[in-house]
């Protein structure tokens, strides 16, 4: 079981607002290393300098979206294997099919609250202790 404050989560979005409600929630939780990125290509640089152990990323953004990030992220071997959760206003099930079928571990619908957010983690991740 992983303790929270010791897992680093990259918070992915393009609203301000989106990112701290998250960052938020994760603190709640007991997350203390996060970090945020107002953009995909922003979450790629951060990326290159800090060790990720959870990306949660917004669909819908400028520049690079999170279908796109996530593609990014698991063609590199250092990133492949990190665990994505894919951040939605829509429960459209094409969307999340094609998500799943890049490799996204799990998704979470906007807006959301503490609880939905710690399953979606653990569901990926495993139980927090």
């Amino acid at each position: 079981m992983p303790k929270a404050s010791a897992v680093s989560v990259l918070i992915v979005d393009d609203q301000q607002s989106m990112r701290g409600i998250c960052k938020y929630i994760l603190t709640q939780l007991g997350f203390k290393d996060i970090i945020e990125a107002k953009s995909g290509r922003d979450a790629l640089g951060k990326l290159e300098k800090s060790n990720v152990d959870l990306i949660i990323s917004d669909w819908n953004m400028e520049d690079i979206d999170g279908l796109t990030l996530l593609k990014v992220i698991r063609k590199h071997p250092r990133t492949q294997g990190m665990p994505f959760i894919m951040a939605t206003g829509r429960s459209d099930k094409e969307q999340v099919k094609e998500a799943i079928s890049f490799g996204v571990n799990n998704y979470i619908i906007k807006p959301f609250d503490a609880s939905t957010m710690k399953k979606r983690i653990e569901a990926v991740i495993g139980a927090l202790s």
